[in-house]
């Protein structure tokens, strides 16, 4: 998740970085970064060996059994033992996604998109600006006829991308592991008190799911897949997780005191449930926020505006109803740096 971040950042970058400084201070650049990171190396390795005392995490595998009521420590930890330090973590996620969302988006956060069923077949993200003649116009010929096939489509919304833009193949297998990776992100939220798993690889799981999502079919994909709003996730499992801390305060415990409840259940047998997977939740949602926040400001957003910027004249400035998507366009001249862009 953190690489296809890094590479949908990166499309916004000039093609070309240069360094207005010159190359004089290059050489001090790069003694002070090896100096920092020489000197923060020495200083931890010095930390830790003037340790005299037992470290607290010796006793956290009994206090996560006994006090948390759950076998897998790393989770227990994050969500009973140190769940102050987890809301601290899951708030600067928050602040991060909003960040990033304010870079690009002016009002709102990019929930106005239009259904995939208001645009016209093959319309989106269409080459312009190719030389029929040519051996790209050749093949981009090919590939729109082999699409212009009538057959159903392996996701909602992977029709409404231009043939060259589609892969088949990948439309395929995303068909195929989505619902897959979902229920296994839920398995992983579930499972993680006692065994691999919890909110943060639950919700990295799912997120994982929506990013082949957009990858396989576009920003109409992504809409299709989580007709949601980022931030209403985001605050919702913040909101959530808060809950979890300040009902057992009012229940006359402690902030985030977790308490474990055993049930018997009818062919399920007996149930043991624990208040922090309450706290779990609002982890996992939070994950989930983030990356949809994050595919449609850094992806579908960024997508939109290099649709309309290689749009032919007379379709720019029609964004808001996306005439320049529903119309089959005539060749135009497409900035060079847009037509090397991916279907994503």
């Amino acid at each position: 998740i953190i690489l296809v971040a890094f590479v949908l950042a990166m499309r916004s970058l000039p093609a070309e970085l240069r360094d207005r400084t010159g190359g004089k201070y290059r050489v001090l650049r790069v003694i002070i970064g090896l100096g920092f990171g020489v000197t923060m190396v020495f200083a931890a390795i010095f930390a830790m060996g003037a340790r005299t005392a037992v470290p607290v995490s010796v006793q956290f595998p009994e206090l996560a059994y006994e006090g948390g009521g759950g076998l897998n420590v790393v989770n227990v930890t994050l969500v009973d033992i140190r769940a102050w330090d987890t809301f601290g973590e899951i708030s600067v996620l928050a602040l991060a996604a909003t960040g990033v969302a304010s870079l690009i988006f002016v009002r709102g956060r990019g929930e106005r998109l239009q259904s995939s069923a208001s645009i016209a077949e093959g319309t989106v993200g269409r080459f312009h600006g190719i030389d029929p003649g040519s051996r790209d116009g050749a093949a981009l010929a090919v590939s729109r006829k082999f699409a212009a096939a009538t057959r159903e489509a392996w996701i909602v919304a992977g029709r409404t991308l231009a043939p060259e833009r589609r892969s088949i193949i990948f439309e395929v297998v995303t068909r195929l592991v989505f619902h897959s990776m979902i229920i296994f992100s839920l398995y992983l939220l579930l499972a993680g008190h006692n065994l691999p798993g919890g909110g943060f690889a639950g919700g990295l799981t799912a997120g994982l799911a929506l990013t082949i999502r957009y990858l396989a079919g576009g920003r109409f994909e992504l809409r299709e897949a989580a007709p949601l709003s980022a931030g209403a996730l985001l605050g919702s499992g913040l909101a959530l997780a808060a809950m979890s801390g300040v009902m057992p305060l009012l229940l006359g415990g402690q902030v985030f005191q977790s308490a474990i409840i055993q049930i018997w259940l009818p062919v399920f047998g007996d149930i043991k449930f624990v208040t922090s997977t309450i706290f779990d939740i609002g982890v996992y949602i939070v994950v989930v926020g983030l990356v949809l926040d994050v595919l449609r400001s850094l992806g579908a957003e960024i997508d939109e505006h290099f649709e309309e910027r290689s749009a032919p004249s007379g379709h720019h400035g029609e964004r808001e109803h996306g005439p320049a998507l529903q119309q089959e366009e005539e060749p135009g001249g497409m900035p060079a740096e847009t037509t090397a862009k991916g279907k994503a």
